[in-house]
């Protein structure tokens, strides 16, 4: 896994003309005996490269060794390619055909590639060697000519490796660049990390390598002349105060052949530890812990709305810094109003700066008076690097015009608005307001005689219970309140509809079998039918944001078990 890191730097350090990524799928024989071994190499090419690639599925063969793994990237002549390669080491299992299957990466597939097994061995067998350090056994002609600087090139050659801070004071939570640059007079083929960089005590985010030339450019290093190459920028943050120390990372470094008599060859090159000395922030109430620079707005969806509807309130942060440690907006109280917890969107990108760009929370606000309603600035507290101290940032006053219903709150209730709603503050839609202000004279007199009835049922109730009996038949079976409701909270279930409509009817059916619930009414069945009622508002007005079936099943779900058990 290690590789596969290095890997993923390799392709940071690429040229910005990246090819299109290329798969092969090769072996070094395609008949071998049932004694021979075989190997396959897999070749990836190009900035598409997965970090895993599996292996191919096997016919009458067996994998014996493997996979090996190795990246390169070479520089030559102001030019960049990487490559990454799989190899496997295979072994028939038996006489006969044998096949290696298709590879996929990256989107990509190769062709199967079919094997001939005949009995025996045919491939010839590789010389052996009699040096345990793998040189030939019949001596190299030019050893003493060029064998001492053979030997010892890759030893000497001018290659360094820097992690470079763009600055080693600053406060917790202000950011830094950190840049690897590899120094080189050599032309490099292969660059991993041995060691990877540790970075305890720092937030970090990935920064885009720095657009230069594939070429390098010139510099100096101790004296000395270079090429130098940016391969990894990491953008750091310090989260506590303190002297921070990042400590050396090691790169393995393969250097590339310039010539017949050159074996070309592999170094290892450490980074120099860095020190970086954080200051503590300063401590005020409301900090929000944000660092750098922001500005904070508040708006509404719309000014007016109808009583019973709902408008929604974005709080919004802007700038650059530290943002994405900002994960909770101010509270936000409104008198006159029910505001339910908001839903946080990010809009962020990662700059040399910090994180810029936005966060919003937007908060559902549900009017329950009619009038004016007005909204307090809101406060967004952050710590200015430059000017050294907490800057806050606050909003402008909002005012909301809800329009019908009760001039104010403590007034007579709207019409047509049930006890159950006015105990537990629950608004109708605005078609039920509509519905309830055309009623006629007709309609009046048939809700006399509704009233007439209930009074009647009531008196049959008491006396029967008075006697010791029950008005209900058997005295077990659900009344048909309860019945109606249940038969309700199951359509919710099974018809699609809008949140809106789901919404409504759960609270119908809620308020049609439970009743009103107090306000001094502390009990468990009034606990739990407040908090339904609230989980059903927020998503009866909630914005739409995505898909709310799978909630709204949930909450009918939830409101029959009350019915049955409550009511």
């Amino acid at each position: 896994m290690r590789r596969l890191a290095g890997a993923a730097l390799l392709l940071l350090a690429a040229s910005a003309a990246r090819a299109e990524l290329t798969l092969r799928s090769e072996v070094d024989a395609h008949k071998i005996g049932v004694q021979d071994k075989l190997q396959l190499t897999i070749t990836v090419e190009g900035s598409g490269a997965p970090d895993e690639i599996p292996p191919p599925p096997l016919v009458n063969l067996d994998v014996v060794a493997g996979p090996f793994q190795s990246s390169q990237i070479s520089i030559v002549n102001g030019r960049m390619s990487r490559s990454f390669t799989l190899s496997y080491v295979l072994q028939p299992r038996a006489v006969g055909k044998a096949e290696i299957g298709a590879v996929q990466a990256g989107g990509q597939s190769t062709a199967p590639i079919a094997i001939e097994v005949v009995a025996g061995a045919i491939r010839p067998k590789e010389p052996q060697r009699q040096d345990p350090f793998g040189r030939d056994p019949f001596g190299d002609p030019f050893e003493d000519v060029f064998g001492a600087r053979r030997r010892t090139r890759s030893e000497t050659l001018r290659v360094q490796m820097e992690a470079q801070p763009s600055r080693s004071r600053l406060h917790v939570g202000e950011p830094l660049v950190l840049t690897y640059w590899l120094y080189t007079q050599a032309a490099v083929a292969d660059l991993q990390f041995k060691e990877a960089p540790q970075y305890a005590g720092f937030w970090v985010e990935d920064l885009e390598r720095e657009k230069l030339s594939p070429s390098g450019e010139p510099a100096t290093l101790e004296g000395q002349s270079y090429r130098r190459f940016p391969i990894l920028r990491k953008l750091l943050f310090p989260t506590r105060a303190g002297t921070l120390t990042i400590p050396a990372s090691v790169f393995r470094i393969g250097i590339q052949r310039t010539g017949f008599f050159d074996a070309g060859g592999s170094i290892e090159r450490p980074t120099k530890p860095v020190t970086i000395t954080v200051d503590s922030l300063p401590d005020a109430p409301g900090f929000s812990g944000a660092v750098g620079r922001f500005k904070a707005t508040a708006s509404l969806d719309r000014d007016t709305v109808p009583l019973g509807e709902a408008a929604t309130l974005r709080f919004r942060v802007e700038g650059t810094g530290n943002l994405k440690w900002v994960d909770r907006a101010p509270e936000l109280l409104v008198s006159g109003a029910k505001v339910f917890p908001p839903q946080s969107k990010s809009d962020l990108r990662t700059t040399e700066n910090g994180v810029s760009g936005s966060r919003s929370w937007e908060f559902v606000v549900v009017p329950e008076t009619s009038g004016a309603i007005e909204i307090k600035p809101m406060a967004f507290s952050y710590f200015d690097a430059g000017a050294g101290r907490i800057v806050s940032s606050e909003t402008s006053p909002l005012t909301l015009k809800v329009e019908g219903g009760t001039a104010a709150a403590g007034a007579p209730a709207a019409p047509g608005l049930s006890a159950a709603a006015r105990a537990t503050g629950a608004l109708p839609l605005r078609s039920e307001l509509d519905f309830h202000a055309s009623w006629t004279p007709g309609a009046r007199l048939l809700t006399s005689l509704v009233a007439l009835a209930l009074v009647l049922h009531a008196g049959l109730w008491g006396l029967a219970a008075r006697s010791g009996g029950s008005y209900r038949s058997g005295g077990a079976a659900p009344s048909r309140s309860v019945r109606a409701a249940l038969r309700e909270l199951e359509r919710v279930a099974r018809e699609p509809m809008t949140k809106e409509q789901a919404a409504a009817l759960v609270e119908k059916a809620l308020d049609e079998a439970v009743g009103g619930i107090k306000d001094a009414d502390d009990s468990e069945r009034a606990r739990a039918i407040r908090a339904l009622l609230d989980d059903v508002r927020f998503v009866r007005y909630a914005p739409q944001l995505g898909d709310y079936s799978e909630k709204v099943k949930d909450l009918a779900a939830r409101a029959a078990e009350a019915v049955r058990r409550w009511a």
